[in-house]
Protein backbone atom coordinates (compact mmCIF):
# COMPACT_ATOMS: atom_id res chain seq x y z
CA UNK A 1 0.00 0.00 0.00
CA UNK A 2 0.90 3.63 -0.42
CA UNK A 3 0.25 5.31 2.92
CA UNK A 4 0.39 9.03 3.63
CA UNK A 5 0.90 9.69 7.34
CA UNK A 6 -0.19 13.09 8.68
CA UNK A 7 1.09 14.27 12.05
CA UNK A 8 1.62 17.68 13.65
CA UNK A 9 5.13 16.74 14.81
CA UNK A 10 7.47 13.93 13.85
CA UNK A 11 10.59 12.78 15.72
CA UNK A 12 13.15 13.90 16.46
CA UNK A 13 10.87 16.95 16.77
CA UNK A 14 8.44 15.69 19.38
CA UNK A 15 6.70 16.27 22.69
CA UNK A 16 6.08 12.74 23.95
CA UNK A 17 4.69 9.30 23.31
CA UNK A 18 2.14 10.24 20.63
CA UNK A 19 4.84 11.37 18.18
CA UNK A 20 7.16 8.54 19.16
CA UNK A 21 4.39 6.01 18.52
CA UNK A 22 3.80 7.56 15.11
CA UNK A 23 7.43 7.05 14.12
CA UNK A 24 7.45 3.47 15.37
CA UNK A 25 4.31 2.67 13.37
CA UNK A 26 5.82 4.28 10.25
CA UNK A 27 9.05 2.31 10.63
CA UNK A 28 7.13 -0.94 11.13
CA UNK A 29 4.97 -0.38 8.04
CA UNK A 30 8.03 0.46 5.92
CA UNK A 31 9.81 -2.65 7.18
CA UNK A 32 6.83 -4.70 6.01
CA UNK A 33 7.19 -3.34 2.48
CA UNK A 34 4.66 -0.52 2.36
CA UNK A 35 5.49 2.78 0.67
CA UNK A 36 5.02 5.38 3.41
CA UNK A 37 5.36 9.14 3.21
CA UNK A 38 5.03 11.43 6.25
CA UNK A 39 3.54 14.93 6.08
CA UNK A 40 4.39 16.98 9.14
CA UNK A 41 5.37 20.47 10.24
CA UNK A 42 8.64 22.34 9.83
CA UNK A 43 10.78 21.33 12.83
CA UNK A 44 11.27 23.70 15.74
CA UNK A 45 15.01 22.94 15.68
CA UNK A 46 17.13 21.61 12.80
CA UNK A 47 16.77 17.87 12.13
CA UNK A 48 18.42 15.46 9.73
CA UNK A 49 16.74 15.11 6.33
CA UNK A 50 14.77 11.92 5.66
CA UNK A 51 13.65 11.22 2.11
CA UNK A 52 10.22 9.88 3.11
CA UNK A 53 9.40 12.80 5.46
CA UNK A 54 7.94 16.07 4.15
CA UNK A 55 8.24 18.76 6.84
CA UNK A 56 6.24 21.36 4.91
CA UNK A 57 3.32 22.23 7.17
CA UNK A 58 3.24 25.25 9.47
CA UNK A 59 2.99 24.57 13.19
CA UNK A 60 1.28 26.86 15.69
CA UNK A 61 3.13 25.98 18.90
CA UNK A 62 0.04 25.69 21.08
CA UNK A 63 2.09 24.33 23.99
CA UNK A 64 4.08 27.52 24.61
CA UNK A 65 2.30 28.66 27.74
CA UNK A 66 4.86 31.42 28.39
CA UNK A 67 4.31 32.99 24.96
CA UNK A 68 0.54 33.00 25.34
CA UNK A 69 0.70 34.51 28.83
CA UNK A 70 2.58 37.45 27.29
CA UNK A 71 0.41 37.79 24.17
CA UNK A 72 -2.60 40.01 23.48
CA UNK A 73 -5.98 38.21 23.65
CA UNK A 74 -6.60 38.63 19.92
CA UNK A 75 -3.25 36.95 19.16
CA UNK A 76 -4.11 34.02 21.38
CA UNK A 77 -7.55 33.59 19.77
CA UNK A 78 -6.18 33.81 16.23
CA UNK A 79 -3.41 31.32 16.96
CA UNK A 80 -5.84 28.91 18.54
CA UNK A 81 -8.13 29.12 15.52
CA UNK A 82 -5.23 28.27 13.23
CA UNK A 83 -3.96 25.55 15.55
CA UNK A 84 -7.23 23.68 15.97
CA UNK A 85 -9.62 24.72 13.24
CA UNK A 86 -8.22 25.88 9.93
CA UNK A 87 -4.91 26.67 8.24
CA UNK A 88 -5.29 27.11 4.49
CA UNK A 89 -1.49 26.88 4.21
CA UNK A 90 -1.58 23.35 5.64
CA UNK A 91 -4.59 22.36 3.55
CA UNK A 92 -2.52 23.38 0.51
CA UNK A 93 0.40 21.25 1.77
CA UNK A 94 -1.92 18.28 2.21
CA UNK A 95 -3.44 18.68 -1.25
CA UNK A 96 0.04 18.86 -2.76
CA UNK A 97 1.08 15.56 -1.15
CA UNK A 98 -2.18 13.88 -2.17
CA UNK A 99 -1.63 14.91 -5.78
CA UNK A 100 2.06 14.02 -5.90
CA UNK A 101 2.06 10.82 -3.84
CA UNK A 102 -1.40 9.45 -4.75
CA UNK A 103 -1.78 7.41 -1.55
CA UNK A 104 -4.19 4.51 -1.19
CA UNK A 105 -5.06 5.70 2.32
CA UNK A 106 -4.18 8.50 4.75
CA UNK A 107 -3.04 7.48 8.24
CA UNK A 108 -3.89 10.37 10.60
CA UNK A 109 -2.18 10.99 13.95
CA UNK A 110 -2.08 14.08 16.21
CA UNK A 111 -3.47 17.19 14.47
CA UNK A 112 -3.35 19.91 17.13
CA UNK A 113 -1.15 22.80 15.98
CA UNK A 114 -1.79 22.37 12.24
CA UNK A 115 -5.48 23.25 11.83
CA UNK A 116 -6.65 19.67 12.18
CA UNK A 117 -10.35 20.28 11.64
CA UNK A 118 -9.64 21.80 8.22
CA UNK A 119 -7.34 18.93 7.26
CA UNK A 120 -10.04 16.37 8.08
CA UNK A 121 -12.61 18.44 6.20
CA UNK A 122 -10.27 18.46 3.19
CA UNK A 123 -9.95 14.66 3.24
CA UNK A 124 -13.73 14.39 3.53
CA UNK A 125 -14.34 16.75 0.61
CA UNK A 126 -11.89 14.86 -1.59
CA UNK A 127 -13.28 11.47 -0.58
CA UNK A 128 -9.86 10.25 0.51
CA UNK A 129 -10.07 7.19 2.81
CA UNK A 130 -8.41 7.60 6.19
CA UNK A 131 -7.56 5.82 9.42
CA UNK A 132 -7.18 7.98 12.53
CA UNK A 133 -4.98 6.68 15.34
CA UNK A 134 -6.27 8.15 18.59
CA UNK A 135 -3.99 8.28 21.60
CA UNK A 136 -5.73 11.37 22.98
CA UNK A 137 -9.10 13.08 22.60
CA UNK A 138 -8.00 14.90 19.43
CA UNK A 139 -11.44 15.04 17.71
CA UNK A 140 -12.85 16.68 20.83
CA UNK A 141 -9.95 19.15 21.04
CA UNK A 142 -10.47 20.21 17.42
CA UNK A 143 -14.13 21.01 18.09
CA UNK A 144 -13.35 23.34 20.99
CA UNK A 145 -12.44 26.98 21.37
CA UNK A 146 -10.73 28.08 24.58
CA UNK A 147 -11.70 24.87 26.30
CA UNK A 148 -15.40 24.98 25.43
CA UNK A 149 -17.12 22.84 22.83
CA UNK A 150 -18.31 24.72 19.74
CA UNK A 151 -21.70 23.05 19.07
CA UNK A 152 -21.61 23.72 15.32
CA UNK A 153 -18.17 22.12 14.93
CA UNK A 154 -19.17 19.09 17.01
CA UNK A 155 -22.44 18.64 15.13
CA UNK A 156 -20.87 18.83 11.67
CA UNK A 157 -17.92 16.64 12.66
CA UNK A 158 -20.34 14.01 13.95
CA UNK A 159 -22.60 14.29 10.91
CA UNK A 160 -20.08 14.38 8.09
CA UNK A 161 -16.87 12.58 9.09
CA UNK A 162 -17.10 8.83 8.66
CA UNK A 163 -13.97 6.71 8.80
CA UNK A 164 -11.82 4.21 10.64
CA UNK A 165 -10.62 4.91 14.17
CA UNK A 166 -7.93 3.08 16.13
CA UNK A 167 -8.26 4.02 19.81
CA UNK A 168 -5.85 3.07 22.59
CA UNK A 169 -8.60 2.55 25.20
CA UNK A 170 -12.37 2.30 25.56
CA UNK A 171 -12.14 5.06 28.13
CA UNK A 172 -10.82 7.41 25.45
CA UNK A 173 -13.67 6.59 23.06
CA UNK A 174 -16.23 7.19 25.81
CA UNK A 175 -14.61 10.49 26.78
CA UNK A 176 -14.76 11.82 23.21
CA UNK A 177 -18.37 10.83 22.71
CA UNK A 178 -19.46 12.01 26.17
CA UNK A 179 -17.83 15.34 25.32
CA UNK A 180 -20.22 15.80 22.41
CA UNK A 181 -18.39 14.38 19.36
CA UNK A 182 -19.55 11.14 17.73
CA UNK A 183 -17.01 8.86 16.08
CA UNK A 184 -18.90 7.52 13.08
CA UNK A 185 -17.51 4.51 11.25
CA UNK A 186 -15.48 1.58 12.56
CA UNK A 187 -13.75 1.81 15.94
CA UNK A 188 -11.09 -0.71 16.93
CA UNK A 189 -9.26 -0.77 20.25
CA UNK A 190 -5.51 -1.13 19.75
CA UNK A 191 -3.23 -0.67 22.77
CA UNK A 192 0.00 1.26 22.83
CA UNK A 193 3.14 -0.82 22.38
CA UNK A 194 6.85 -1.25 22.89
CA UNK A 195 9.47 -1.63 20.16
CA UNK A 196 12.92 -3.20 20.03
CA UNK A 197 14.04 -6.49 21.56
CA UNK A 198 16.85 -5.48 23.93
CA UNK A 199 15.85 -6.82 27.34
CA UNK A 200 18.84 -5.31 29.12
CA UNK A 201 20.17 -6.61 32.42
CA UNK A 202 17.55 -6.64 35.17
CA UNK A 203 18.93 -5.55 38.55
CA UNK A 204 17.66 -7.37 41.69
CA UNK A 205 14.64 -5.82 43.38
CA UNK A 206 15.07 -3.80 46.60
CA UNK A 207 18.83 -4.32 46.55
CA UNK A 208 20.51 -3.01 49.71
CA UNK A 209 17.00 -2.69 51.17
CA UNK A 210 16.31 0.44 49.12
CA UNK A 211 13.07 1.00 47.20
CA UNK A 212 13.95 2.65 43.90
CA UNK A 213 11.02 4.44 42.24
CA UNK A 214 11.23 5.98 38.78
CA UNK A 215 8.79 8.09 36.78
CA UNK A 216 8.94 9.87 33.43
CA UNK A 217 6.96 12.27 31.24
CA UNK A 218 7.71 14.45 28.24
CA UNK A 219 6.96 17.59 30.26
CA UNK A 220 7.01 18.05 34.02
CA UNK A 221 4.41 20.76 34.26
CA UNK A 222 1.39 21.31 36.51
CA UNK A 223 -0.87 21.95 33.50
CA UNK A 224 0.14 18.70 31.80
CA UNK A 225 -0.97 16.96 35.02
CA UNK A 226 0.93 13.69 34.92
CA UNK A 227 0.62 13.56 38.72
CA UNK A 228 4.20 14.37 39.65
CA UNK A 229 2.88 16.50 42.50
CA UNK A 230 0.95 13.44 43.74
CA UNK A 231 4.17 11.42 43.57
CA UNK A 232 6.16 14.01 45.51
CA UNK A 233 3.44 14.26 48.17
CA UNK A 234 3.41 10.45 48.40
CA UNK A 235 7.13 10.57 49.21
CA UNK A 236 6.37 12.86 52.15
CA UNK A 237 3.62 10.46 53.34
CA UNK A 238 5.94 7.47 52.93
CA UNK A 239 8.49 9.14 55.16
CA UNK A 240 5.78 9.85 57.73
CA UNK A 241 4.98 6.12 57.73
CA UNK A 242 8.55 5.48 58.88
CA UNK A 243 10.11 4.50 55.56
CA UNK A 244 13.17 6.53 54.66
CA UNK A 245 15.21 4.07 52.59
CA UNK A 246 13.83 5.02 49.18
CA UNK A 247 14.60 7.22 46.18
CA UNK A 248 12.34 8.69 43.51
CA UNK A 249 13.87 9.75 40.19
CA UNK A 250 11.64 11.83 37.90
CA UNK A 251 12.65 12.20 34.25
CA UNK A 252 11.33 14.86 31.88
CA UNK A 253 11.69 18.51 30.93
CA UNK A 254 10.70 20.73 33.87
CA UNK A 255 8.74 23.72 32.52
CA UNK A 256 7.43 25.34 35.70
CA UNK A 257 8.56 25.65 39.33
CA UNK A 258 5.72 23.70 40.94
CA UNK A 259 7.55 20.38 41.44
CA UNK A 260 10.90 21.89 42.49
CA UNK A 261 9.06 24.05 45.04
CA UNK A 262 7.11 21.07 46.37
CA UNK A 263 10.30 19.04 46.82
CA UNK A 264 11.87 21.94 48.71
CA UNK A 265 8.78 22.48 50.88
CA UNK A 266 8.86 18.86 52.07
CA UNK A 267 12.67 18.82 52.37
CA UNK A 268 12.92 15.86 50.01
CA UNK A 269 15.95 16.96 48.02
CA UNK A 270 18.01 13.91 49.03
CA UNK A 271 15.29 11.42 48.01
CA UNK A 272 13.26 12.96 45.18
CA UNK A 273 15.40 14.01 42.24
CA UNK A 274 14.42 15.77 39.02
CA UNK A 275 16.67 14.20 36.40
CA UNK A 276 15.72 16.17 33.28
CA UNK A 277 15.13 14.75 29.79
CA UNK A 278 16.87 11.56 28.72
CA UNK A 279 17.09 9.48 25.56
CA UNK A 280 15.07 6.29 25.24
CA UNK A 281 18.19 4.20 25.76
CA UNK A 282 19.03 6.07 28.97
CA UNK A 283 15.47 5.67 30.23
CA UNK A 284 15.56 1.94 29.46
CA UNK A 285 18.68 1.62 31.63
CA UNK A 286 16.96 3.57 34.41
CA UNK A 287 13.97 1.21 34.25
CA UNK A 288 16.23 -1.84 34.52
CA UNK A 289 17.84 -0.41 37.64
CA UNK A 290 14.57 0.62 39.34
CA UNK A 291 11.99 -1.43 41.22
CA UNK A 292 8.74 0.31 40.31
CA UNK A 293 7.56 2.84 37.74
CA UNK A 294 5.16 5.38 39.29
CA UNK A 295 2.38 6.61 37.01
CA UNK A 296 0.00 8.68 39.19
CA UNK A 297 -1.49 10.34 36.13
CA UNK A 298 -4.92 11.94 35.74
CA UNK A 299 -7.91 9.63 35.41
CA UNK A 300 -8.46 10.64 31.78
CA UNK A 301 -4.94 9.57 30.71
CA UNK A 302 -5.69 7.61 27.51
CA UNK A 303 -2.85 5.10 27.97
CA UNK A 304 0.84 6.09 28.14
CA UNK A 305 3.94 4.50 26.61
CA UNK A 306 6.37 4.83 29.50
CA UNK A 307 4.67 2.26 31.81
CA UNK A 308 4.88 -0.34 29.03
CA UNK A 309 8.56 0.40 28.41
CA UNK A 310 9.25 0.12 32.13
CA UNK A 311 7.27 -3.10 32.58
CA UNK A 312 9.08 -4.69 29.64
CA UNK A 313 12.27 -4.20 31.68
CA UNK A 314 10.72 -5.77 34.77
CA UNK A 315 10.15 -2.41 36.47
CA UNK A 316 6.66 -2.89 37.94
CA UNK A 317 4.24 -0.07 37.06
CA UNK A 318 2.19 1.46 39.87
CA UNK A 319 -0.60 3.29 38.04
CA UNK A 320 -3.71 5.31 38.78
CA UNK A 321 -6.47 2.74 38.86
CA UNK A 322 -8.80 4.69 36.54
CA UNK A 323 -6.40 5.59 33.70
CA UNK A 324 -6.49 4.00 30.24
CA UNK A 325 -3.63 1.52 30.65
CA UNK A 326 -5.44 0.03 33.67
CA UNK A 327 -8.05 -1.40 31.24
CA UNK A 328 -5.50 -3.78 29.76
CA UNK A 329 -3.78 -5.31 32.82
CA UNK A 330 -4.70 -6.99 36.12
CA UNK A 331 -3.75 -5.61 39.53
CA UNK A 332 -1.24 -7.83 41.30
CA UNK A 333 -0.71 -9.92 38.18
CA UNK A 334 0.93 -7.59 35.61
CA UNK A 335 1.13 -4.30 37.53
CA UNK A 336 -0.20 -2.52 40.62
CA UNK A 337 -3.07 -0.01 40.80
CA UNK A 338 -3.76 2.71 43.36
CA UNK A 339 -6.21 5.50 43.89
CA UNK A 340 -4.87 8.77 42.57
CA UNK A 341 -3.89 10.39 45.84
CA UNK A 342 -0.65 10.60 47.85
CA UNK A 343 -1.96 8.37 50.66
CA UNK A 344 -2.79 5.44 48.35
CA UNK A 345 0.51 5.58 46.49
CA UNK A 346 2.43 5.91 49.76
CA UNK A 347 0.68 2.88 51.28
CA UNK A 348 1.48 0.80 48.22
CA UNK A 349 5.12 1.89 48.29
CA UNK A 350 5.25 1.05 52.01
CA UNK A 351 3.85 -2.44 51.35
CA UNK A 352 6.52 -3.01 48.70
CA UNK A 353 9.31 -1.68 50.93
CA UNK A 354 8.24 -3.91 53.83
CA UNK A 355 8.04 -7.01 51.64
CA UNK A 356 4.25 -7.40 51.87
CA UNK A 357 4.06 -7.13 48.09
CA UNK A 358 6.55 -9.30 46.23
CA UNK A 359 7.68 -7.66 42.97
CA UNK A 360 9.62 -10.39 41.19
CA UNK A 361 6.63 -12.49 40.02
CA UNK A 362 4.63 -9.41 38.97
CA UNK A 363 7.62 -8.07 37.07
CA UNK A 364 8.20 -11.40 35.33
CA UNK A 365 4.57 -11.82 34.25
CA UNK A 366 4.22 -8.20 33.16
CA UNK A 367 7.39 -8.29 31.07
CA UNK A 368 6.36 -11.55 29.40
CA UNK A 369 2.86 -10.47 28.37
CA UNK A 370 4.04 -7.08 27.11
CA UNK A 371 6.84 -8.53 24.99
CA UNK A 372 4.42 -11.14 23.60
CA UNK A 373 1.21 -9.16 23.02
CA UNK A 374 2.12 -5.46 23.25
CA UNK A 375 5.12 -5.36 20.93
CA UNK A 376 4.85 -3.33 17.72
CA UNK A 377 5.48 -6.55 15.76
CA UNK A 378 2.25 -7.99 17.21
CA UNK A 379 0.30 -4.73 16.72
CA UNK A 380 1.29 -3.67 13.18
CA UNK A 381 -0.67 -6.46 11.40
CA UNK A 382 -3.82 -5.03 12.97
CA UNK A 383 -2.89 -1.55 11.75
CA UNK A 384 -2.27 -2.98 8.29
CA UNK A 385 -5.71 -4.59 8.18
CA UNK A 386 -7.39 -1.31 9.17
CA UNK A 387 -5.48 0.62 6.50
CA UNK A 388 -6.30 -1.99 3.84
CA UNK A 389 -9.97 -1.96 4.79
CA UNK A 390 -10.14 1.83 4.60
CA UNK A 391 -8.30 1.87 1.26
CA UNK A 392 -11.15 -0.13 -0.31
CA UNK A 393 -13.57 2.73 0.36
CA UNK A 394 -15.34 4.15 -2.70
CA UNK A 395 -14.35 7.69 -3.72
CA UNK A 396 -17.45 8.38 -5.80
CA UNK A 397 -19.01 11.82 -5.41
CA UNK A 398 -15.87 13.48 -4.10
CA UNK A 399 -15.03 17.12 -4.76
CA UNK A 400 -11.97 18.61 -6.41
CA UNK A 401 -8.72 19.84 -4.92
CA UNK A 402 -9.39 23.35 -6.23
CA UNK A 403 -12.73 23.42 -4.41
CA UNK A 404 -11.14 22.17 -1.20
CA UNK A 405 -8.48 24.87 -1.25
CA UNK A 406 -10.93 27.68 -2.02
CA UNK A 407 -13.15 26.50 0.84
CA UNK A 408 -10.14 26.45 3.18
CA UNK A 409 -9.18 30.02 2.27
CA UNK A 410 -12.76 31.18 2.78
CA UNK A 411 -13.09 29.37 6.11
CA UNK A 412 -9.80 30.82 7.37
CA UNK A 413 -10.80 34.38 6.45
CA UNK A 414 -14.22 33.99 8.05
CA UNK A 415 -12.64 32.58 11.19
CA UNK A 416 -10.28 35.54 11.52
CA UNK A 417 -13.02 38.10 10.90
CA UNK A 418 -15.32 36.48 13.48
CA UNK A 419 -12.55 36.40 16.07
CA UNK A 420 -11.63 40.05 15.46
CA UNK A 421 -15.27 41.16 15.61
CA UNK A 422 -16.01 39.19 18.79
CA UNK A 423 -13.03 40.70 20.62
CA UNK A 424 -13.51 44.26 19.35
CA UNK A 425 -17.27 44.45 19.86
Amino acid sequence: MKVLVVSDLYPPDMIGGYELGCRQAVDALRTRGHEVRVLTSAPRTPVQHEAHVRRTMKLVDAWSDYVYRKSAPVTVHLDQGESLHISSFNVHALIHELKEFQPDVVYVWMLVGVGGLGLMACLHHLGVPWVWHLMDDVPLMLCKSHGSLVPTFAREFSRQLHGHYLACSQQLVEEIEAGGVSLNGSIELIPNWISGNDRGHRQPYLRDGTLRVVSAAGLIDRQVDKGMDVLIESAARLRELGHTNFTIDIYGKVTDDHCPSLIHTHELESQVRLRGSRSQAELADAFSESDVFAFPTRAREPFGFAPLEAAARGCVPVVSQACGIAEWFLHGVHLLKARRNPESFAKLFAAIASGSIELESIGRRGSAVIRREFHIDAIVPRIERALASAARQSREGSGTAEEAYRLAILAEKLSKVMIQESLCA
